[in-house]
């Protein structure tokens, strides 16, 4: 049929909104079966080590940790598996991370606990000490955004991906922020 020089086509096929798009294979990624007992245990410990470093107290850090975990564990039964395991659990303890270290600033003063390592001789204990509260001086003088990033990526042990879904920026700025943290870092440590 011909209206006013267009054709009105009658097709068979459904709307596009109604076509399933399939990817070809190359495109498709490849992700392993995961169960929650093993995210976990690889997410646990340094899911523990950044909340510490980020809290600067190891009960807080516990129960920063315990909280995100709970989290992911509820997430998982309700809805299934988040897309990134790793990425869910620790942008919940950055935020949690940050309540706590905000409610106990209210409370006293924040002073840096280090942990006694039991093999470690009183020399290299003390030395190491002094050396953390260096690090812990300059940190404290760099923005809450450069040291949110030195511990996810140093403490958390994160690839430079997932702390990008963490603090919801591309890669390329997660390098570029990072490269400015620790150029300021070590600017600071030098004076």
């Amino acid at each position: 049929m011909v209206t006013g020089g267009m054709r009105e086509v009658r097709c068979r096929v459904p709307a596009p909104s109604y076509r399933r798009r399939l990817l070809p294979c190359c495109f498709a990624r490849y992700i392993p079966p995961v169960d929650l007992e093993t995210v976990i245990a690889e997410v646990a410990p340094r899911l523990l080590a950044y909340a510490t470093g980020r809290t600067g107290c190891r009960s807080t850090a516990e129960d920063v940790a315990q909280d995100a975990l709970s989290a992911l564990v509820v997430r998982w039964r309700r809805l299934g598996p988040p897309e990134s395991p790793e990425a869910f659990v620790f942008a919940i303890a950055r935020r949690r991370a940050a309540r706590a270290a905000a409610r106990r600033a209210l409370l006293m003063p924040l002073d840096a606990v280090v942990a006694i390592r039991s093999g470690a001789s009183a020399i290299d204990t003390y030395e190491r000490r002094t050396e953390l509260r260096e690090v812990i001086r300059a940190m404290a003088h760099l923005r809450k955004s450069d040291r949110d990033l030195l511990l996810l990526r140093a403490a958390g042990e994160l690839p430079l991906d997932q702390i990008a879904k963490i603090t919801r920026t591309s890669v390329a700025a997660v390098k570029m922020r990072l490269h400015r943290a620790r150029a300021r870092l070590s600017q600071l440590m030098q004076e």
